[in-house]
């Protein structure tokens, strides 16, 4: 290369780093800031290397060979999956009166063959539910005359014998392929159902699969004794048990329905999905030239999709939000899979037999209901939105030790820290009078469950940023609102959190991001508060919604390790709690803010947390650092060069230093 142009080939190698770091940084500016999306629903199932095919193609499949006769009417299957006890209609709810009417319409329609099934977890959920075990709902699926049903991980939520005690209650089979006491099966794997008798042909053999996450999505105690074989091994089991009986008697099925609570939670086990399940089903040649239905549960999923030539999925989300049904034309190997919305049941009349059957659960859960817990309530307990929103009340310090007490000893390891959502408490408990369960059941309305997952301490730091990220409140003149330590309030966030068996200090007045100051863990071990470690492993028991990653909590996730309902925990831990500790409203004592140009952690810190501590005990504390997160910026997720830092001004200076040269060098006259 001709000398004269080297040193502007090299100006232009300095400069580029600069303005490209310009350019990167001008584009992120002006990119708009991504919105927390409240996590309702779990994402549409990951099929790895399936290959659905559209729903709207089933119009074009057809079976192989000659259908019989009862294939000119059509076939619909209605399903549910994940009710957990919405007994009751609400808002988005549909409710068992009307999930009986519309059974009872499909039914009556003469051109359609209809099967009914449910998928899992039915009985497990709302206290009204649980209020009876869920044997109150299992009559009423008895009413509607359901023709099978999946045990989900839920229904061990009981016990082992109230589960068995569901396959006395029920009067249609409770099936699971996969669950074995002793090397034999619990339940039974399958059955045959036949609609019509007089008409061969039109029977279907349903089988029934469980999760094997249920070994850690339920209480250890709960299933002693229980194991869960792979799913995929054993439907293919059944099926080939199914068919050699058939051809033993000389009959031929064509309509095979999985009741699968699998899932297609992309923290389950590939192998364990029911969207992996479905793809094999559809490379299985015994099941080749029949109608494949499966019906999934366990993820709080709506998906409908297709695999392969004859294999149709649903699942219907959860919590009687929708109801499926998979319609079958005459000849046709796919389905069309689609869902009866609340908002389209809304406007049907309820069941009458069916409706005095939720009305009279309700008039007796109602009474039941003024059975006090605690005779008097020495303290008020605070679940203002304006207040548990935006920080820690006593009603919040309440709730979250009873999860951190149930952690001691309710799951495989004990818990280290316990958080839930401001959002979910809803009812402040006055003082002065009764404590009733019905008073339990205002605070804690919506049936979540206690799960623990476990984090890490990064996880952790991520967390209570997110926690804390709000704007600041201000009031009709623009000036910020302070509480009563000067320090400014945030916004209202149904995401704050609540906490026990740690400490942290924030200071509204930085960013959002970056208002953590320090985090202290209880140690379980000596008693003390030390900080965080941003590499170990933590136990962190909270609900099961933000175990998830609801409310926008996109770091947590993960396999986890379920419990009993949120508020039975809180029920228990009331009967024995000393709520005269609780006396303050607003203590400042776990979610701290302080002013971090005055902060420094304090050399002696007592104990105070109810659940997680001995009240008694003031255990001296000591700290090397004032402030553990004041000189890192610990949120964003990627760093992006400055355009006005120290180093691009350096390379913009270097590289016009050097281009300048170079075009003084390339004008300068040959020698001769």
């Amino acid at each position: 290369m001709n000398k004269r142009f080297l040193l502007p080939v090299l100006s232009t190698a300095l400069l580029a780093p600069a303005f490209l770091a310009g350019q990167v940084y001008a584009e992120e500016a002006a990119a708009p800031a991504g919105s927390s999306a409240v996590v309702a629903t779990p994402a549409t199932p990951t099929t790895e290397a399936a290959t659905p095919t559209s729903a709207e193609s089933a119009e074009a499949k057809e079976a192989p060979v000659e259908s019989p006769k009862s294939e000119e009417k059509d076939t619909v299957i209605l399903h549910t999956n994940d009710v957990h006890g919405r007994i009751v209609e609400e808002k988005g709810v549909i409710g068992d009166a009307k999930l009986a009417t519309i059974i009872e319409q499909e039914r009556a329609k003469s051109n359609q063959t209809t099967l009914v099934v449910d998928a899992g977890d039915a009985f497990q959920g709302l206290p009204i539910s649980n209020s009876t075990k869920g044997e109150a709902r299992a009559e009423i699926l008895n009413q509607m005359q359901y023709d099978a049903m999946a045990v989900g991980n839920h229904e061990f939520d009981f016990g082992l014998d109230e589960v068995k005690k569901y396959k006395e209650i029920l009067k249609f089979p409770l099936l699971s392929s996969n669950t074995y006491v002793n090397g034999a099966r619990l339940f039974e794997a399958s059955t045959i159902v036949d609609k019509d008798k007089t008409v061969e042909g039109d029977e279907f053999v349903v089988i029934g699969v469980t999760t094997p996450e249920t070994a850690t999505k339920t209480h250890p105690k709960n299933i002693k004794g229980v194991t869960f074989t792979d799913p995929i091994s054993e439907v293919n089991k059944v099926i080939e048990e199914v068919q050699a009986k058939a051809r033993a008697e000389g009959k031929d099925y064509k309509h095979y329905v999985v009741l699968a609570h699998l899932g297609v939670d992309t923290t389950t086990p590939v192998e364990w999905r029911g969207s992996t399940l479905a793809e094999a089903l559809s490379k299985n040649p015994r099941l080749k030239g029949k109608r494949v239905t499966v019906i999934d549960g366990h993820s709080h999923t709506v998906a409908s999709t297709t695999y392969g030539d004859n294999v149709t999925y649903n699942q219907t989300g959860s919590y009687l939000h929708n109801v499926g049904k998979v319609i079958y034309k005459s000849r046709q190997l796919l389905g069309n899979p689609t869902q009866i919305a609340a908002a389209d049941a809304k406007k049907l009349p309820a069941n009458p037999t069916v409706e005095k059957l939720v009305k009279d659960i309700k008039q007796k859960y109602d009474a039941e209901n003024a059975v006090e817990v605690v005779s008097n309530s020495p303290v008020e307990l605070n679940g203002d939105r304006e207040n548990v929103r935006v920080r820690e009340t006593n009603l919040g310090n309440v709730v979250a030790d009873s999860l951190y007490q149930y952690g001691r000893t309710g799951f495989s390891h004990p818990t280290d820290i316990a958080v839930t959502n401001g959002g979910g408490l809803r009812e402040t408990i006055v003082k002065g009078k009764p404590i009733t369960k019905g008073n339990v059941i205002a605070v804690l309305p919506f049936g979540n469950t206690i799960s623990q997952i476990q984090v890490t301490g990064q996880q952790v730091l991520d967390m209570f940023e997110k926690s804390l990220g709000s704007i600041l409140q201000v009031d009709k003149d623009g000036k910020k609102v302070l509480d009563e330590n000067g320090q400014p309030l945030l916004e209202p966030s149904g995401g704050f959190l609540q906490v026990s068996g740690v400490k942290v200090y924030y200071d509204t007045n930085l960013p959002s991001g970056k208002r953590v100051l320090a985090i202290q863990v209880k140690n379980r071990t000596t008693g003390r508060y030390d900080l965080l470690n941003l590499a170990k492993t933590y136990y962190l028991a909270t609900n099961d919604f933000l175990a998830a990653g609801g409310d926008g909590y996109t770091m947590l996730g993960g396999a986890r390790e379920e419990g009993p309902s949120m508020d039975a925990a809180f029920e228990e831990y009331l009967k024995t709690a000393d709520l005269t500790q609780y006396e303050k409203i607003n203590p400042n004592s776990r979610t701290i803010s302080v002013d971090s140009k005055n902060f420094s952690l304090p050399a002696e810190t007592p104990q105070t947390n109810a659940a997680a501590n001995d009240a008694t005990t003031n255990v001296p504390l000591t700290y090397e650092v004032a402030g553990q997160f004041s000189k890192k910026a610990v949120v964003s997720e990627k760093a992006l060069p400055n355009t006005g830092s120290e180093q691009s001004i350096f390379l913009l200076l270097m590289g016009m230093v050097a281009g300048l040269a170079g075009i003084l060098s390339s004008r300068k006259p040959k020698l001769k």
